[in-house]
């Protein structure tokens, strides 16, 4: 457990928030790239979650040009941690929004997929988490 050398969240802060207001998906991800890149918790990989860019952005995730969401009322950017399916973890950076639902009363909610990173030790999964929530302002 000592592959970030018992580094703690609050002890590797995100000094600068990124302005990530009028960016894209891509040009986000590029950003978080080069500030996690002096950091103990850079990430085997930090991609786009669509990173082949296929067209089916309701299946793969949200395309690198797509703009990065606004905040909004109900609409938000989530960061989570989940076990990867072969090795590591994974921390996942998604864009969770309200729908209305035909014929249904009441709203349902809609998962779009921006961005993934692997790490392989547990800790520093939940690390980069908080590390990337601060980063992009979601904290």
């Amino acid at each position: 457990m000592a592959a970030i050398a018992g580094a703690r969240a609050d002890a590797l802060p995100c000094r600068d928030r990124l302005v990530v207001e009028g960016k894209t998906v891509g040009e986000v991800c590029s950003m978080l790239c080069k500030l996690l890149r002096s950091t103990e918790l850079e990430p085997e990989w930090l991609v786009t979650a669509n990173m082949l860019d296929d067209p089916n952005e309701a299946t793969n995730g949200a395309r690198m040009d797509r703009v990065w969401p606004a905040d909004s009322v109900w609409d938000r950017v989530a960061v989570s941690v989940a076990i990867g399916r072969s090795e590591g973890w994974i921390v996942h950076v998604d864009w969770i929004t309200r729908t209305e639902i035909p014929d249904v009363v009441g709203r349902g909610f809609a998962v779009m997929p921006l961005l993934r990173a692997k790490v392989f030790v547990a800790d520093q999964a939940w690390q980069l988490a908080r590390f990337l929530a601060n980063a992009i302002d979601v904290a």
